[in-house]
């Protein structure tokens, strides 16, 4: 099959850029925490936001986990309606197991894409490796959980087992992640919880995405409309089921990690 120009995905990013609009900003989801109850809170994100199945009743975790999934199906609707090409279409679905699209991004000279999964990819090791050490897994065990394909060597991660936190983040103190990972381990060192480790590194990630808004064609803003749509769905999720448990406000916001918009 012939590659596709970056002005052949013109009608896709006109599409998402106009999608983009009815994005629901992180601001609204700390609203939607404030709220008494789970109805009320979720009002607040069907206000904000454009949805399959607008206002639809939900009463419960059951009726949440249906309403998303059927929102997650629409989304790939939209992506297979707007892109019609297999291969994009599985890349831009499939970041949520970055090393099995990566050498097809590669293959297609997607650099921005690549980037992302790459990042990704070292995100979820380091995530990995905070968990390892918190859990005192042995690095046997660890290796088995390590996935290539990022910009840290793993050479760094075998190095890195046996340092503490800090001297960790001294390793990478010239990455992109030095800071997101002071931060989440200064607060698991002292809180025993890894609520920021997942909030940064999310975090991370949304602020590499948007960097697509001044992407003018390709279907890189395809791809960073999907990834961030996904996020939301889980963020609606999270307010969701804290809401139904009683999680409290503080916690909630707490986690509440950046959006696109």
């Amino acid at each position: 099959m012939k590659k596709k120009a970056s002005l052949d995905y013109a009608y896709a990013v006109g599409r998402v850029r106009a999608l983009e609009n009815y994005l629901v900003a992180r601001s609204s989801f700390l609203e939607a925490a404030e709220e008494k109850n789970f109805s009320s809170a979720l009002k607040i994100i069907f206000d904000e936001g454009q949805y399959h199945q607008e206002k639809i009743e939900i009463e419960d975790s059951g009726q949440l986990d249906v309403f998303l999934e059927r929102e997650e199906s629409a989304l790939k609707d939209l992506v297979s309606s707007i892109l019609h090409e297999e291969e994009m279409e599985r890349i831009v679905l499939g970041a949520d197991q970055p090393g099995r699209i990566l050498d097809l991004s590669r293959r297609r000279k997607l650099g921005f894409i690549t980037d992302f999964l790459r990042h990704k990819i070292d995100l979820g090791n380091l995530k990995i490796l905070c968990r390892a050490k918190y859990l005192g897994l042995t690095k046997e065990r660890w290796d088995g959980l390590y996935q290539g394909g990022g910009f840290i060597d793993v050479k760094f991660f075998y190095e890195s087992f046996e340092l503490s936190y800090g001297d960790i983040g001294e390793k990478i103190q010239a990455s992109p992640y030095y800071s997101a990972w002071i931060r989440a381990t200064d607060d698991l060192v002292e809180k025993d919880a890894f609520l920021i480790l997942e909030r940064e590194f999310e975090n991370f990630l949304m602020s590499f995405l948007r960097k697509a808004k001044y992407i003018v064609f390709g279907p890189e803003p395809v791809f960073a409309y999907a990834q961030a749509k996904m996020r939301e769905l889980q963020l609606f999720r999270f307010l969701g089921v804290g809401k139904l448990n009683q999680i409290p406000v503080e916690m909630l916001k707490q986690r509440m990690s950046e959006t696109y918009v």
